[in-house]
């Protein structure tokens, strides 16, 4: 599991703090407000530099970029993306096979001229070889892509499963490019915490 630690530069709202301080704000609920609002923002910056990195749908990494928030016991909120790596079948070139909308029966037959499948945004595609074939997995009957490890035996030989990158080691990859920007969203909505809090203990006649 891969996750942001974010933090505003205590320099440049310090005067702000102190003076939130001083009138009787809270930091803490602050810091509650400013995390849990910025969490979102800093997922779609995480899920906009994963998809310039891998050709996924927006929908689908924000759906598994998953946010736990703030709360006043633990004043830390954290994004995470899954470990386990993903189905290359993800990455086909064939709408049908790539959809997570289908629940497989039976596997479709591989194309004459072999399976494709693309897993950056541009360039070409790439053929994975006569060897591949797909397969339906028995407790997800999601559709893999697979090769046979040696020759069939009695019980049909080892199959291979062709695995990409989990959304995790991705996340990583593009971790230092978004954090400067996670930063600034988090300074923003302190500051704004701050005015919304100072506005709500002390609302105008």
């Amino acid at each position: 599991m891969i996750g942001y630690n974010i933090s505003a530069n205590k320099d440049q709202i310090a005067d702000a703090i102190s003076l939130f301080e001083f009138v009787g704000g809270n930091s803490d609920d602050a810091l509650r407000v400013a995390i849990n609002r910025a969490a979102p923002k800093v997922r779609t910056k995480a899920s906009q530099a994963i998809r310039g990195q891998v050709r996924l749908k927006a929908a689908y990494v924000n759906g598994e970029l998953t946010i736990r928030k703030a709360s006043r016991s633990k004043l830390s909120g954290a994004i995470s993306a899954p470990s386990r790596g993903l189905l290359l079948s993800k990455y086909s070139t064939d709408a049908q096979v790539s959809s997570e909308k289908i629940s497989w029966l039976k596997p479709p037959n591989a194309p004459a001229r072999g399976i494709k499948v693309k897993v950056k945004p541009t360039g070409p595609s790439k053929p994975m070889g006569s060897a591949f074939f797909y397969m339906v997995l028995p407790k997800s009957r999601a559709l893999a892509i697979v090769r046979r490890r040696d020759t069939p035996g009695p019980q049909g030989g080892k199959i291979d499963v062709a695995y990409a990158p989990s959304l995790s080691q991705v996340f990583n990859t593009v971790r230092d490019d978004v954090l400067p920007e996670a930063g600034k969203i988090y300074q923003d909505e302190l500051l704004d915490a701050m005015r919304f809090l100072l506005a709500k203990k002390y609302p105008k006649e």
